[in-house]
């Protein structure tokens, strides 16, 4: 056939489409959002070829190498030519059938859009073409781009016979843009496989792709591309299928500012599509798209041939795993460590390692010393479980020391004398004035400080283990469906340094929307910078400043060298402090009091018939509510010791870049403290190779990190309900908010429902404008959990694959006494309300 319309292509017909035919009609096939149109086969360039003699006409040129004598010849012939009679009438009704409307003409190469080679701009592409005759004269001119110099050479240098490439041209309807650009689903500028990059600019798509146009750039994170082996099968109706639950934007950069750019919903949809295109050809993509009327169209896809083999380093294959250590990697600590670290975040693991390995010991357990060498010198984790532990007798004392931990004051022993060494070692210094040998040792002295600090701070906090012994009379009172969540509100109204902060935030943004107009609009509009042009602002940026030197050590991707804190990257506080300009009211404690008191007075008055039990049940959650105030201080202050090693860090950075030793600053964290020690004494490697170390280490912490994403936040539940651990009792219904990152924090509204991987300290200023909370990972005596109860909203939390399964807007049920979210639109909400009416706590909220 001379034309067919894309509907009836696929992949398979390459050798007839072309490489960008093909491709456009799989997509069709599969239900994408393809503008239609139709294609003049390559079959008919090859006929319309021959009536001409082209071959023979060529053959000379070819023959000698003279190529610009062949492209001459070639363009004078496809200008001049007559059309074969019957070529030009299918030409003329294929496009009367498509509306004869305004249409791209594009060139599709047989040799064209390949895995090793995309031929991307060779040939050429014609824009709102109108009318038949402009439409047979741009199709001319596409075939005459398939004998251009620049195409000729293109060939040329890559060994592809001119006369057996044929040529296919699309016809399709043209979009109305109000954007478009270009997408690859793997970032081929860094070589990162867990990073898409989209470049996007009003206006058509041409202008960013052949670069008369600097587009907005918009970088999103993602799961890991993983190859082609086994890619996933796309979902029949539409679904973002393979890793469209992980997508988030992590930067953008604009051009232009004021200049209109989509929003956020379009960049992630078009991310998720081009997931689904990646996973169905089994390779990344390179997209291009328009967007109008807030409807996205894909004009191509074809694989990204710039990506080169980035090695990946070996990745020692997983022990076999005891039943404690699974147990510990299903419980993995995700609002502390919700990445997977990167090399030098393992310097900072000797401080939480051998104070854990010390706290094992004191419980009666043993470690093999090799295991705890091989644990503390790992480079790469994914996932993080303590070596095979051995019961020793001293196992049996665990009782005498959970009561005497509880006796212990831990609190004063914290503020007497732990903290003071902390605050010791961490004292602020010119670190530039330090030599490289004394940046080091200062680095030491902070790692074995604090190491033995948090190893003695864990020995103190066996009391915590008392949890496990009072639910059992707690469970006696209410029975043990109720246990749970009883023990959640027992729990309640803490008093923590995260409540402080909390409510420092809350007035700090009240502040704000007092400050005066520019100042919240200044902050409303993501544009703190603003803030200096104003008295006003500069007094409250002043008044940010002291807030961050109070509390500026606050973490927010976990504790890691790699995660900056608020003062390191404020951007998280100021998403924060423009979510709570809305908040009516202050962070109250009273909701958790309220529930405790219940709580408390509920067991007690059951337990009151067993002679001393309520009086040693009062006795003994008290000490357990003030050992957990001690955790929650503790740790809190504890975070400085790793603000101070990322500052030196930050110089070693600096040093080695100014040097010569590392491209940029921030690819230290790719390098192990080994390395660094070394390189800061002459001894680091060439530059090149330097970069292609880095290279390797980006990628192999793409795929290190995909996997431990997928085994930290795995999906769960089905039909319309997720199952978690209750941990903040009552009922809301609400629209779902899913915050993925720190970055995303001022996309919750007051009254929505919190959705997200995990929480930290710092996400807990959001609970004061949620209406509940819903966590991928978490536990019962969590962050999330303690907080939550705080401010009296209902958390479910362990609910794995929340963030995937939970629609961003979706009308959801969070019931925290039963650990249950329903997903509206499927199910009836009566029948839940009324079971957890029925289950309710007298007094509970």
């Amino acid at each position: 056939m001379l034309v067919h319309r894309l509907s009836e292509l696929s992949r398979a017909d390459l050798s007839t489409a072309g490489g960008k035919g093909a491709n456009l009609g799989e997509m069709v096939r599969l239900g994408l959002p393809v503008p239609p149109g139709f294609v003049v086969s390559a079959e008919a360039y090859a006929e319309q070829a021959r009536a001409w003699g082209l071959a023979v006409r060529l053959s000379a040129h070819l023959a000698s190498g003279g190529l610009g004598a062949a492209a001459s010849e070639v363009a004078a012939l496809f200008e001049g030519g007559e059309l074969l009679p019957e070529l030009e009438g299918a030409i003329r009704d294929a496009y009367r059938e498509l509306g004869a409307p305004p249409v791209a003409v594009r060139s599709s190469a047989t040799a064209e859009d390949l895995a090793d080679a995309s031929f991307a701009g060779q040939h050429e592409t014609y824009l709102d073409v109108v009318g038949e005759d402009a439409l047979l004269l741009a199709l001319r001119q596409c075939w005459a781009s398939l004998w251009s110099p620049r195409a000729l050479r293109y060939r040329a240098a890559r060994g592809i016979d001119h006369v057996g490439v044929n040529i296919a041209v699309v016809v399709q309807r043209m979009v109305p843009a109000d954007f478009a650009g270009v997408l690859f689903t793997v970032d081929p500028v860094s070589q990162r496989a867990d990073r898409m990059l989209l470049e996007v600019a009003p206006g058509l798509g041409e202008a960013v792709v052949s670069g008369h146009t600097t587009g907005d750039v918009y970088r999103l994170r993602r799961a890991p591309f993983g190859g082609p082996a086994a890619p996933a099968a796309a979902p029949p109706d539409g679904a973002a299928g393979l890793g469209g639950g992980d997508l988030a934007i992590e930067e953008r950069e604009p051009r232009e500012p004021g200049r209109p750019a989509p929003s956020d919903d379009i960049v992630l949809e078009l991310g998720r599509l081009g997931l689904r295109l990646e996973a169905h050809f089994g390779c990344p993509q390179d997209v291009e798209f328009a967007v109008a009327g807030g409807s996205i169209h894909l004009l191509q896809s074809r694989p990204i041939t710039t990506l080169g083999a980035a090695e990946v380093e070996p990745l020692p294959p997983l022990p076999e795993l005891t039943f404690l250590q699974r147990k510990m990697a299903e419980s993995n600590d995700n609002d502390r460590f919700p990445v997977a670290p990167m090399p030098l975040d393992q310097w900072g693991f000797r401080i939480p390692i051998p104070a854990i390995l010390r706290a094992v010991r004191f419980l009666g357990l043993d470690v093999d010393e090799a295991d705890e060498r091989a644990l503390i010198e790992q480079v790469w984790r994914e996932l993080f479980v303590l070596p095979p532990v051995r019961p020793t007798l001293r196992l049996l004392a665990l009782p005498q020391k959970v009561a005497a931990s509880l006796r212990d004051d831990g609190m004063a022993w914290w503020e007497r004398e732990a903290f003071p060494r902390i605050l010791e070692v961490c004292a602020p210094v010119d670190l530039r004035a330090l030599d490289d040998a004394a940046l080091l040792r200062r680095a030491d002295r902070i790692v074995e400080t604090t190491a033995e600090v948090l190893g003695e701070r864990f020995e103190r906090s066996a009391s915590q283990l008392a949890a496990i012994a009072l639910r059992i009379p707690v469970a006696l009172a209410v029975g043990p469906k109720r246990a749970d969540v009883v023990m959640g509100d027992l729990l309640s109204g803490l008093h923590t340094r995260t409540s402080d902060v909390n409510v420092a935030l809350f007035h700090l943004a009240r502040r704000a929307a007092s400050a005066g107009p520019e100042v919240a609009r200044a902050i409303r509009d993501g544009r703190p910078e603003d803030l200096r042009a104003s008295e006003a602002g500069r007094a409250y940026l002043a008044e940010v400043d002291a807030f961050l030197d109070e509390h500026g050590h606050r973490e927010t991707k976990g504790i890691y060298l790699s995660a900056p804190t608020w003062r390191q990257d404020p951007a998280p506080l100021w998403g924060l402090l423009r979510g709570l300009l809305d908040a009516a009211e202050p962070p109250s404690e009273e909701a958790g009091m309220r529930r405790y008191r219940a709580a408390l007075d509920e067991v007690t008055r059951k337990l009151r018939f067993v002679p001393g039990l309520t009086d040693a049940f009062r006795r003994t959650l008290d000490r357990l509510r003030r050992a957990i105030l001690f955790r929650e201080r503790s740790h809190f202050d504890m975070v400085r010791s790793f603000t101070a090693l990322q500052a030196i860090v930050a110089e070693l950075a600096r040093r080695l870049h100014e040097r010569g030793h590392l491209p940029g600053p921030g690819d230290i964290f790719y390098l192990t403290e080994a390395e660094i020690r070394v390189w800061l004494g002459d001894g680091a490697p060439p530059l090149d190779e330097v970069k292609r170390l880095i290279r390797r280490r980006r990628a192999t912490y793409g795929v290190v990190n995909g996997r431990w994403q997928k085994r930290a936040f795995r999906v769960g539940g089905s039909g319309d309900e997720l199952r978690g651990i209750g941990a903040s009792s009552g009922v809301v219904r609400g629209r779902a908010r899913v915050v993925r990152d720190a970055r995303e924090f001022d996309r919750l509204k007051a009254g929505e429902i919190l959705v997200c991987p995990y929480t930290n300290p710092a996400w807990t200023p959001l609970f004061t404008l949620a209406a509940g909370v819903v966590t991928d990972t978490g536990g019962a005596v969590s962050h999330a959990a303690i907080v939550a109860r705080e401010v009296g909203i209902p958390a479910v939390l362990g609910a794995a694959g929340a963030t995937q399964r939970i629609r961003d807007g979706q009308e959801i049920v969070v019931d925290g006494a039963e650990g249950r979210v329903v997903l509206l639109g499927q199910h009836a909400v009566a029948e839940l309300v009324q079971a957890t009416q029925e289950s309710a706590l007298p007094g509970g909220v």
